[in-house]
């Protein structure tokens, strides 16, 4: 599908509050994503943790694969040839399939494997996905931000703070374009945690040696370049190469649109405005063609926290908030369960955030959003019901803007979705206009850094995350259960009459500015926090100041004159 975008055009931001300029945009037929349901799901991976292999986390980088001996054995139990691949950040290992199989015939070999005594548990390795819904662009505004129904009320919370350099954000997901105007200044090193496909077997120093690259589309394994090298789906590789994903796709840029949620620059002329205006992100590639392996992202998120993933550089700059915006069917995985918790005991990690699901289904059957720790976001259109598309039930913790797709129509304004940050690319990236697919389109100005809009639990999740770095720059001091209570109890009720009734969505709609001021209400938060720019009370203390800030001098003349009028009354009474 072509992407005629539309440039967003910037105002400029008073009381750091950034409004947007609404422009047409092309009409196009609208398209949404595939369904996890429309997929086969096959792998060709299964985890096992072993009973006698040793758990502490200082010796995590000296683990090694499964030995030969071990696997001859587990294939003897299993019935079919099962081959080292590679340890995992909680001392499983991964073995490979000859080839792969879909998911039930996987699950059946895994089974006969936990039957063995010394297997603690084995599960298939299933592909994770990015959860989104693309839509065509319609109009720029940043709706999400500020509307009093379906927003988040990020401007009045942007008077108490726009965010802190100190708060760093994980963002597992696809890699990202370091080379877009909105993120300069923003991103950290990160890490690309995609192996090769034919095994991921790596050496005793942590060299991969396989030599098929199919999923992470770069070239090599697992390295310290998180850039996005693009994810698109070829004819030829739909359905065969990729037995999960039967349809052609464009890149998606997934990761990209989802940092620049949490994180665009503002008030900087070009583009959107995140939630957070000065929060690090820290990249960590584990999404690549046709999503990615359950074993891969959950050692990207333990390095995002700081612990260590055998063959994998420490990571010096450790995240307070992880965001996953990807899932897939199935229950919270004994692997997911364990790195979740492991990753909060860090104590370092204040917030695990995911993305409910786009499957209209109870969210209990969506992992990792189904795991016990994490704050799982379902997502509600403009109006602020549940998006139609959302994942739904007691597995919610709380809602947050994911817009819907609708028919273009000439009644329409827009598509009511989330507008981020994309590259022009349909396949690897574009760093020239003129290389775009259609360097004619005026509406690019020179740039092949554009916007798009996306509507899914994948983008709601990033507003949540983003509330809480705001929350963390506002109180260093908040713990993960501070974080998830104020969360909760902030949340704006969901309109009367809707859909969300019963605990269906979560504890409401997040609310950044309620949230945030709680946070700075607390001990170790921001003292003296101003009122909201948009009314309210009118502040104590202070002096007549000027325009420009300054004290203002007239006054300060007249309180001397008439203290030399009080002494000189003084000294000549009557």
């Amino acid at each position: 599908m072509s992407r005629h975008f539309r440039r967003l055009g910037a105002c400029c931001a008073a009381l750091l509050a950034l409004t947007c300029i609404a422009i047409d945009a092309h009409a196009e037929p609208l398209r949404p994503a595939p369904s996890l349901k429309a997929r086969g799901e096959f792998t060709d991976r299964i985890i096992v943790r072993l009973k006698d292999e040793p758990t502490d986390v200082a010796g995590a980088e000296k683990r090694q694969p499964m030995a030969a001996t071990r696997a001859r054995a587990l294939s003897g139990a299993a019935g079919t040839l099962l081959i080292p691949v590679r340890p995992t950040g909680d001392a499983a290992q991964v073995v490979r399939l000859t080839h792969a199989l879909p998911l039930d015939q996987v699950q059946k070999i895994a089974d006969k494997l936990a039957r063995e005594p010394n297997v603690a548990y084995a599960e298939p390795d299933r592909r994770k996905y990015a959860q989104r819904i693309p839509t065509d662009p319609a109009f720029s505004r940043q709706w999400y931000l500020s509307e009093a129904i379906g927003g988040i009320n990020a401007p009045s919370a942007w008077d108490v703070t726009t965010g802190s350099a100190a708060v760093v954000v994980a963002v597992i997901d696809g890699g990202v374009i370091f080379e877009n105007p909105d993120l300069q200044g923003r991103l950290l090193p990160g890490y690309d945690f995609i192996g090769s496909d034919d095994g991921n077997a790596v050496d005793r120093s942590g060299v991969d040696l396989g030599t098929v690259f199919r999923t992470a589309n770069d070239g090599n394994g697992r390295d310290p370049d998180p850039s996005d090298p693009g994810d698109w789906i070829s004819a030829a590789e739909a359905g065969a190469v990729f037995a999960d994903c039967p349809k052609p796709e464009d890149s998606t840029w997934h990761g990209t649109h989802v940092t620049g949620i949490i994180a665009a620059s503002a008030n900087n002329g070009f583009g959107i405005a995140g939630v957070d205006w000065n929060t690090r992100v820290l990249p960590v590639r584990v999404l690549g063609k046709c999503g990615g392996y359950t074993s891969d992202i959950l050692d990207g998120a333990r390095w995002a926290a700081g612990i260590s993933v055998p063959g994998v550089p420490g990571n010096r700059t450790p995240a307070q908030v992880i965001n996953f915006s990807l899932g897939g069917p199935g229950k919270c995985s004994n692997s997911e369960q364990a790195a979740i918790d492991q990753i909060l005991a860090t104590g370092g990690v204040r917030a695990v955030v995911t993305s409910a699901g786009n499957e209209a289904a109870d969210a209990s059957n969506n992992s990792p959003g189904n795991c016990s720790g994490v704050i799982n976001v379902g997502a509600t259109d403009r109006s602020g019901n549940r998006a139609s598309y959302s994942d739904f039930g007691p597995f919610i913790t709380i809602s947050a803007p994911g817009g819907f797709i609708g028919p273009p129509s000439a009644t329409e304004k827009g598509e009511n979705a989330i507008i981020s940050l994309v590259n022009c690319g349909l396949t690897v990236p574009i760093f020239s206009a003129v290389n775009c697919p259609d360097p004619a389109d005026s509406t690019r100005a020179g740039s092949p850094h554009i916007l798009a809009f996306f509507s899914g639990t994948s983008v709601a999740a990033p507003l949540v995350t983003g509330t809480v770095s705001l929350m963390l720059a506002a109180n260093p001091s908040l713990n993960a259960t501070d974080v998830r209570n104020i969360l909760t109890a902030s949340a704006r009720s969901f309109p009367l009459g809707g859909n969300c009734g019963n605990f269906q969505c979560g504890a409401g709609i997040v609310d950044a500015n309620a949230a945030v001021r709680q946070a700075a209400a607390r001990p170790g938060g921001i003292n003296n926090a101003p009122p909201p720019s948009n009314g309210g009370g009118g502040g104590g203390g202070g002096g007549c100041t000027m325009s420009s800030g300054a004290a203002d001098s007239s006054l300060s003349l007249l309180m001397v004159l008439a203290l030399l009028g009080l002494a000189w009354r003084r000294r000549n009474p009557g």
